[in-house]
């Protein structure tokens, strides 16, 4: 999936919760740190990455070159929400079930936090912590500290014996 395709999910997210709410526009940094969590979210579950794009860390946390670069000297990125914003989010709602259950854990878990919360916590987590400024985030490290420290993967599956014996 391309990680822009994700960014105009979030962005009609912010949209429709500005709308409803008056809630602050999503700013570039924040689309940053919600893009690391739903990457390490990602490979946590599924051990593939959400996206291809190397998540960097900039002083003030994760980078992703593409995202900086369409939204360069951009603070907000909600806007106006053309078509191919919508069309993106239309897509991931329809085509990636997996990729969507994601987005909406992480826009719930994360969403609310302002861009400072979201910093502050995201480096004192261990993937940026042991990442030096400059470097790309390793996938590896993410996925293991991700699966121990922010997403709850049940050790072994509980049987019901009442459901069960339905089916």
């Amino acid at each position: 999936m391309k990680v822009k395709r994700m960014v105009n999910w979030l962005r009609v997210q912010s949209h429709a919760q500005m709308g409803m709410y008056g809630a602050e526009e999503l700013t570039q940094w924040k689309v940053m740190a919600l893009l690391y969590y739903i990457q390490g979210t990602y490979l946590a579950l599924y051990q593939v990455p959400a996206f291809k794009d190397d998540i960097i860390l900039g002083k003030n946390g994760p980078v992703i070159a593409a995202i900086h670069d369409k939204y360069h000297n951009r603070i907000r990125i909600v806007g106006k929400i053309g078509r191919k914003a919508w069309a993106d989010d239309q897509h991931i709602e329809d085509e990636h079930p997996q990729l969507l259950d994601v987005l909406h854990a992480v826009w719930q878990a994360f969403g609310d936090m302002s861009t400072v919360e979201l910093r502050q916590q995201l480096l004192q987590e261990a993937p940026c912590q042991e990442t030096p400024v400059g470097q790309v985030i390793d996938p590896a490290r993410m996925t293991a500290y991700f699966q121990t420290d922010i997403v709850a993967l049940p050790e072994e599956l509980t049987v019901d014996p009442v459901v069960d014996a339905a089916h």
